[in-house]
């Protein structure tokens, strides 16, 4: 099969990324120096992605986990630089580096996934306006007075017309 056939079928793009930053999140987690945060931004990553597997029409879980893929990059590095001690949590070094760049290429397929389902990342649509909308006055309501037009001037309504 096609790579990038694979890739434009329908919700195939959140099952890769999910399985591909969970699979990495797993081995980075296998070392002892990360912080305890990394864990944490990480689970509402991949909880985002379960909920945009889950909901497969909302625009706000995609703009969730993008949010998240995101800052999770900056994130990321600050805990690998600011944590990294020796070479003895090697393996967990290397998936967690690997992670790092695999985060743009999913922001590209949550992207491409959020345009399928009529998103974009335009600021406008994700916060709405403050302009104020005009709301209808409930407690004056505008309500028509009946008329009795049909009817002669000093005559009685017509029963017979309401049936």
């Amino acid at each position: 099969m096609d790579f990038g056939a694979l890739l434009s079928s329908n919700f195939i793009r959140i099952k890769l990324v999910t399985f591909v930053h969970f699979f990495l999140l797993a081995n980075a987690m296998l070392g002892t120096f990360l912080p305890q945060s990394y864990l944490f931004y990480n689970i509402l990553f991949i909880l985002s992605l379960f909920w945009t597997m889950h909901c497969k029409e909302s625009v706000d879980a995609i703009h969730t986990a993008a949010l998240i893929d995101a800052c999770s990059i900056i994130l990321d590095l600050i805990c690998i630089i600011a944590y990294f001690n020796s070479l003895h949590n090697a393996w967990s070094i290397i998936f967690s580096i690997v992670n790092v760049i695999a985060r743009p290429f999913s922001l590209i397929l949550l992207h491409r996934e959020m345009v399928d389902r009529g998103g974009s990342i335009n600021v406008s649509t994700v916060y709405p306006t403050t302009t104020q909308r005009s709301y209808e006055d409930i407690d004056h309501p505008k309500q028509s007075v009946p008329t009795n037009s049909a009817a002669g001037a000093g005559q009685p309504p017509n029963i017979s017309n309401i049936f």
